[in-house]
Order: C-alpha cells, then sequence, then structure tokens
C-alpha cells in the first residue's frame, strides 16, 4: 500500500476523532437528570444528620459525571488527570478539616444557643 502520509484531523469524522457517539451522552444526561431529581426529593426530607453527606454526595457524582464525559477528562492527557485527583483531594481535605473542626468544638455556653445582641461593654 502507499503511504498516504500523516492523517489530519480535519480529514477524520468528529465522531471517529473521539471513538464514541452521540448514546453515551444521552445517557450521561440522563443519570445527570435522575440525580437531579433525587436532589430536589431528597432536600424536601428531612434526614436528619444525613441532609448534607447525601447532598454533597449527590453534588460530586454529578460534578464528576460533567468532569468525565462533557469536559473529555477520560481521554484528556496525563497531566490532566493528575491536576483533577490533586483537586479533588484537595476539596476533601477542606472538608474534612471544616466538618472536623466543627464535630470537636464544645456547644454552645450562651442559654438556647443564640449569641447575645449586647455589646462587649457589660
Amino acid at each position: 500500500m502507499a503511504d498516504q502520509g500523516p492523517r489530519t484531523r480535519a480529514s477524520e469524522p468528529e465522531h471517529a476523532s473521539h471513538g464514541h457517539g452521540v448514546a453515551r451522552y444521552f445517557i450521561v444526561w440522563a443519570l445527570l437528570l435522575v440525580f437531579t431529581v433525587t436532589t430536589v426529593l431528597t432536600g424536601r426530607m428531612d434526614l436528619g444528620a444525613m441532609n448534607l453527606p447525601l447532598a454533597l454526595t449527590i453534588a460530586s457524582i454529578k460534578a464528576t459525571l460533567v468532569v468525565l464525559f462533557f469536559m473529555h477528562m477520560t481521554e484528556a492527557a496525563g497531566t490532566n488527570r493528575i491536576i483533577f485527583v490533586v483537586s479533588l483531594l484537595f476539596a476533601l481535605v477542606m472538608i474534612f478539616g471544616v466538618f472536623g473542626d466543627l464535630w470537636t468544638r464544645s456547644p454552645m455556653t450562651l442559654p438556647n444557643g443564640v449569641p447575645s445582641t449586647l455589646g462587649p461593654e457589660l
């Protein structure tokens, strides 16, 4: 066979350059809709201490789907993946740092847990 030279990206069909079709995007879109409905339904429920962890979990799953598929992180080079993972770890450290601080504080000593509106001069 004769060498046809290097293929340019402009000569390739758009769907062939990524190796996936439109169905992948519709599946991810449907998953995002399901998680959005789940967010709305669980936001109207009183789940006690599970409200915040559940909301953060759902939001993290939705953000991960967007980054992986719509921002094409699944096809990204190694450096981009490292930056993504490090940013996720940084966010987790910050979240656990804030909650760790809140969980280890003693309860407020003010009556009814309401801060005083009187100035410090009293």
